[in-house]
């Protein structure tokens, strides 16, 4: 009876050996077989890329704008693409494609916001992605933007630091930059951190150059937190 136990025992070892061993010289066909396919965001650089590349006439557009931009000397204050970018959250609530690319007459409209982003908030925060430009009124209203949004006419951009950040320290830089930036730069700053409950917005900042003035979470200068930090 020992024997026969023994005998078993030997066997389910060796058959454990045989399937280790199979899938050890399997190991990469069973990898690609069992993993998950990781898909990149929906408003991605790969994203933008197939999109482009689905109309001719959207590679053409896009070419130009970036011709614009290069002539404007703002090509490489963000990368182009981004400013087609439409918020990823409200693509998906609004039903509407991640991309668009802005109005041709538009195009002078951003490059007073983008000047800013390069000669004051860069050197304040560091490199910056676009999350959200131009809207089209459709999209604003689904958005909740506000009713003459600088976004509606492309002459303003929404922000976050690359790689992204947020908490109270990068409101306090952002504020200061503004002060310092004073009147003159005309510089709007939408500071979406609330004094109360904190970062809510995940380290998203508005940037135009419409008028020298800031707001926070209701869109009113009573609202923004600069000139209330300690």
């Amino acid at each position: 009876m020992i024997s026969v136990r023994i005998a078993i025992r030997l066997a389910f070892v060796a058959i454990l050996a045989l399937l280790a061993l199979f899938a050890w010289e399997n190991r990469d066909a069973l990898v690609q077989r069992i993993a998950l396919p990781v898909s990149a965001p929906a408003n991605s650089k790969a994203a933008f890329d197939r999109w482009l590349a689905q109309e001719p006439e959207r590679a053409q557009a896009f070419a130009r704008f970036e011709a614009f931009l290069a002539q404007e000397d703002v090509a490489a204050v963000v990368e182009p693409w981004q400013l087609a970018r439409i918020d990823a959250f409200f693509a998906r609530e609004c039903e509407v494609e991640p991309f668009l690319i802005p109005p041709e007459e538009s195009w002078p409209n951003v490059v007073p916001a983008l000047r800013l982003v390069r000669d004051e908030v860069v050197p304040a925060v560091g490199p910056v992605q676009v999350l959200s430009s131009y809207r089209t009124p459709e999209l604003n209203v689904c958005a909740g933007g506000a009713g003459r949004s600088n976004h509606l006419d492309f002459s303003a951009v929404d922000l976050a630091t690359s790689p992204r950040r947020g908490g109270e320290q990068l409101y306090r830089e952002l504020c200061a930059m503004h002060a310092d930036a004073g009147p003159p730069s005309r510089m709007g700053l939408g500071a979406y951190y609330d004094m109360g409950e904190g970062d809510y917005s995940g380290g998203r900042f508005h940037i135009d150059a419409q008028g020298y003035r800031t707001w926070g979470r209701s869109y009113s200068s009573a609202s923004s937190p600069c000139g209330r930090f300690d």
